[in-house]
């Protein structure tokens, strides 16, 4: 059997491993994944999405990849969940204040452990976007009304990419449980507890896995995709993805419309 240099690898979703459709090739990625598999090499999904939307994208693969989803916030293992990062109520509620007090323009998608929230006054196109990525979500009257039962594991926000430093600032400014803020480059900023992350949630399963990074193959296209990228021995940027980025990455794949993880590890398969 050919010998390959990694025993991890780290996709990002939208942007990375699907293409601009929101798609990938099932019939093609069924052949990698049982490739890997058979050199014993471990699949992460790495992405910004929740764990609701991303266990539909992978409906027929559960149970052969491990799942890093909200951006580190929740990780799954034989679909179930190993790990997770939550914002206390308390913090929830406060961050929510602070955004629609300061931000009043800016329209939330609150991620939660039970199911994601959006509110009934949000416009109509956002909330239809955010149905794809947040299929369990409810529409409630105001957010700060969550069910205290839920807690929040990510907040999006609908807004230019470049508030993302300032909002992680005022807020961490007057508050003990600290926030951590990143973009994906689609003008849109995900809102995590402090610490957490993709290359994190990564470092975890490679520790579990007696996996050395530099053992690890890892693909992005955003700057939320910089720790890990950062983390991996074998590090792509997509061809279409942040000129930031691939300042950091090793390496460039084609871009996510030619299916350029899948053109990438079948190099490395043949």
């Amino acid at each position: 059997m050919k010998s390959i240099p990694f025993k991890a690898v780290a996709v990002d979703m939208d942007g990375t491993f699907e293409n601009d459709k929101r798609e990938f090739d099932q019939r093609r990625f069924e052949q990698v994944l049982t490739a890997l598999r058979e050199h014993h090499v471990h699949f992460i999904v790495s992405s910004g999405r929740p764990l609701s939307r991303l266990r539909q994208d992978f409906y027929d693969f559960l149970d052969r990849i491990d799942i890093v989803a909200d951006n580190g916030s929740i990780l799954t293992q034989d679909n179930k969940i190993i790990v997770r990062h939550v914002f206390t109520y308390k913090t929830g509620i406060k961050l929510l204040n602070f955004i629609q007090n300061n931000y009043p323009d800016i329209r939330i998608a609150a991620s939660g452990l039970d199911r994601s929230y959006v509110s009934k006054k949000a416009p109509a196109q956002f909330k239809n976007t955010m149905h794809f990525f947040y299929p369990d979500m409810v529409e409630i009257a105001n957010l700060v009304d969550l069910p205290s039962s839920d807690s929040l594991t990510k907040l999006t926000l609908n807004c230019s990419s470049s508030l993302a430093n300032e909002i992680e600032k005022k807020f961490n400014q007057n508050n003990g449980e600290q926030i951590h803020c990143t973009t994906s480059g689609f003008d849109n900023i995900d809102v995590m507890p402090a610490g957490v992350n993709k290359g994190q949630g990564i470092k975890y399963f490679l520790r579990y896995f007696n996996v050395e990074p530099a053992e690890l193959i890892a693909f992005g296209d955003g700057m939320n995709d910089r720790e890990m990228i950062e983390l991996a021995g074998y590090s792509y940027a997509m061809k279409n993805g942040d000129e930031r980025l691939k300042k950091i990455a090793k390496y460039e794949a084609p871009s996510n419309n030619e299916m350029g993880v899948l053109q990438v590890l079948e190099q490395y398969l043949d």
